[in-house]
């Protein structure tokens, strides 16, 4: 009997043994790449640093369908303003590193954010892991229709050189706030003072308003009100005229011997730490999606430019432009 009672013990034990042997093999053997090759198995949070109905927020929105087809699962489009955007970084950054929450990353907007010294943060570059660049929008000076101060760049430059302008951008650090600065640099008579807005929606309603004399908005941002008859473009800050508004010469097309340019690069991150696996899943699936012809032709019609790069080229590119931000420390005092 004993013996019995022994053989079966020893039975219990070594089915016990083999159940949590298994369990622990699983956890063991397939940890991240069993949860890497089933990625996602469910909802995915996207969070856009700017107000709902911006030229950002619209691109985010038009890709999210196809997004959701390549990913297989659903996207809520989460909006947290504020801070320049670190509202949401910051939101990012404080997620689990799993690969359900990303957000929106605007180049160059997101360097002031520890380049200044002022912020205090412990975040950089490598707090982020670059997925994709989805836009590349170029800058506008406009001003609303029927301001007869301002009916060219040329009357805008000698009005501004005797009068104080009120100017808005999207905040301290964003690329139209160091477009203002740029200028500011070149033209050391110009009385522009900056008027720090949340984004171009609050620009826009200031400009329309009379709160602000002039704005800048990328392309996408004006197109509408530009085709509505609100608004006047005097010019684009790029290398050549847009498709979208071949009319409109760019700056340095008007001032010969000058080169202010002013992108602004819409694309996504994710938080440092997420599984390889699962950032090479979102690479493809960005990849994808914004090839996906039909979602082009949208962006077209919105007068949104797709810009892709993604993975390892949207990295290098970021830090290349990391790079081109520090020429503007000095002038905004972040190295003192």
């Amino acid at each position: 009997m004993k013996w019995s009672r022994l053989k079966k013990l020893g039975a219990v034990i070594m089915a016990m043994t083999c159940i949590a042997g298994f369990a622990g093999c699983g956890k063991s053997n397939t940890g991240g790449k069993g949860t890497a090759a089933k990625f996602p198995t469910r909802q995915i949070k996207m969070i856009v640093p700017w107000n709902a109905g911006g030229g950002a927020d619209i691109a985010v929105r038009t890709l999210q369908p196809y997004l959701e087809k390549e990913l297989g699962t659903k996207i809520t489009v989460v909006n947290m303003t504020g801070a320049n955007g670190w509202i949401a970084w910051n939101e990012l950054l404080k997620e689990k590193p799993d690969g359900y929450t990303i957000a929106q990353m605007n180049l160059p907007t997101v360097y002031a954010g520890w380049m200044d010294p002022q912020q205090k943060r412990n975040a950089n570059l490598d707090s982020f892991m670059m997925v994709a660049n989805e836009v590349t929008d170029s800058d506008c000076l406009v001003v609303k229709a029927g301001d007869d101060r301002f009916k060219d760049l040329k009357s805008f430059l000698d009005y501004a050189k005797k009068n104080e302008v009120l100017s808005g951008d999207n905040g301290v650090g964003t690329n139209t706030h160091l477009l203002e600065v740029n200028l500011t640099n070149n033209f050391k008579d110009l009385k522009l003072k900056q008027v720090h807005q949340s984004g171009w929606a609050n620009n826009y309603s200031a400009l329309l308003g009379g709160h602000i004399d002039v704005s800048y908005g990328g392309v996408g941002n004006v197109l509408q009100g530009y085709k509505d008859g609100e608004l006047r473009v005097l010019c684009v800050f790029a290398d050549k005229r847009s498709k979208l508004m071949p009319d409109v010469p760019t700056f340095n097309e008007l001032m010969p011997g000058y080169n202010i340019t002013s992108p602004s690069d819409r694309g996504f991150a994710l938080p440092k730490g997420v599984d390889p696996a699962i950032y090479k899943r979102w690479v493809e699936a960005m990849n994808k999606a914004i090839s996906n012809e039909e979602f082009q032709k949208k962006m077209a019609d919105l007068g949104q430019n797709i810009n892709y790069m993604g993975g390892d080229e949207y990295t290098a590119y970021a830090k290349k432009q990391e790079e081109n931000m520090k020429k503007f420390a000095t002038v905004l005092g972040w190295n003192k």
